[in-house]
């Protein structure tokens, strides 16, 4: 009995272990697989920064231009990706409070649900960034 609960708890970790360096390696190979990319978009961004300070003119205050805009719109891309992100996270937070309270509710004692408080109170402080978030940036530029 007591050696069945062993073999099962050693296999569990090494399932367990097997799956975290199957995560880590394949994000540490998906990073590695685009900083070249990052960096040769870098260099070819420097590279044209830097004629066009060799070359000031009317070209060269189009192109400035069309630079402040792309990355306008790319961090406007990046708040709302992390607005979305936040919106996102504080849902599945208050339902996993809500199942973990029903879940409580069902098997506990009286007042055992209180517990499934915490994660839905968590998410409703996360959902309440992602819809606050955006109005607070719009007032710093505006």
């Amino acid at each position: 009995m007591f050696s069945d609960v062993i073999s099962t708890g050693a296999a569990l970790f090494l399932f367990l272990a097997a799956a975290a360096i199957g995560l880590f390696a394949f994000l540490s190979v998906a990073v590695w697989a685009s900083a070249p990319a990052q960096e040769r978009k870098s260099r070819d961004r420097m590279a044209l920064l830097k004629t066009l300070a060799e070359q000031p003119g009317e070209n060269a205050a189009r192109v400035l231009e069309m630079l402040r805009e792309e990355e306008e719109r790319r961090q406007e891309r990046k708040e709302r990706e992390e607005r979305r992100g936040f919106l996102l996270g504080g849902l599945i937070t208050m339902v996993v409070g809500i199942g973990l309270g029903a879940m409580l509710v069902i098997l506990g004692t009286r007042g055992s649900w209180s517990v499934g408080l915490i994660p839905f109170l968590i998410g409703c402080v996360l959902f309440g960034a992602g819809v606050f978030a955006r109005r607070g940036s719009a007032k710093v530029r505006g």
